[in-house]
């Protein structure tokens, strides 16, 4: 009797290994998800974004969840940063915020706090990219433009 019945268990245990083993490899894509989309902003600003492993990135259409201000607190006070009027922003992290060094186009600077966990989005010309708040070291302003680019 086990003669018909043990190749077909034989086959669904094997089956059955391959695909444990397939699902334990689909753990390499770690816990980003994969930028499939990005907000479109309400202005549109080429931004130049270096991350904490000196990585850099021409970005453009960049804004921080869609909106094109940097939502930073002094104290207990919680201020949003125009980027229209920012020549640049580091990026410190300590602990569990960021301490931001805004400089603007008056030429002044103020230090600011930020949550790490913060998205940032942008185009390349190869890709859409996403980084948070806690993997920048650097944003450079290079230009607000004034067109909108053409919709994908």
């Amino acid at each position: 009797m086990c003669g018909n019945r043990c190749p077909g268990n034989g086959l669904a245990l094997v089956c059955l290994a391959v695909a444990a083993l397939m699902c334990l490899g689909m753990g390499g894509l770690g816990e980003r998800e994969v930028v499939t989309k990005i907000p479109r902003p309400d202005r549109f600003f080429n931004v130049e974004v270096v991350d904490v492993e000196d990585v850099s990135f021409s970005l453009r259409e960049f804004s921080m969840d869609g909106l094109t201000l940097l939502p930073v607190t002094a104290g207990k006070a919680q201020i949003s940063l125009d980027f229209a009027e920012i020549t640049e922003a580091r990026f410190y992290l300590q602990g569990d915020r960021v301490q931001a060094t805004v400089t603007f186009k008056n030429g002044s600077s103020r230090d600011f706090f930020m949550e790490p966990d913060l998205s940032f989005f942008g185009l390349t010309d190869w890709g859409k990219v996403n980084l948070e708040a806690g993997d920048i070291r650097r944003i450079t302003f290079k230009e607000q433009v004034t067109h909108p680019p053409a919709a994908d």
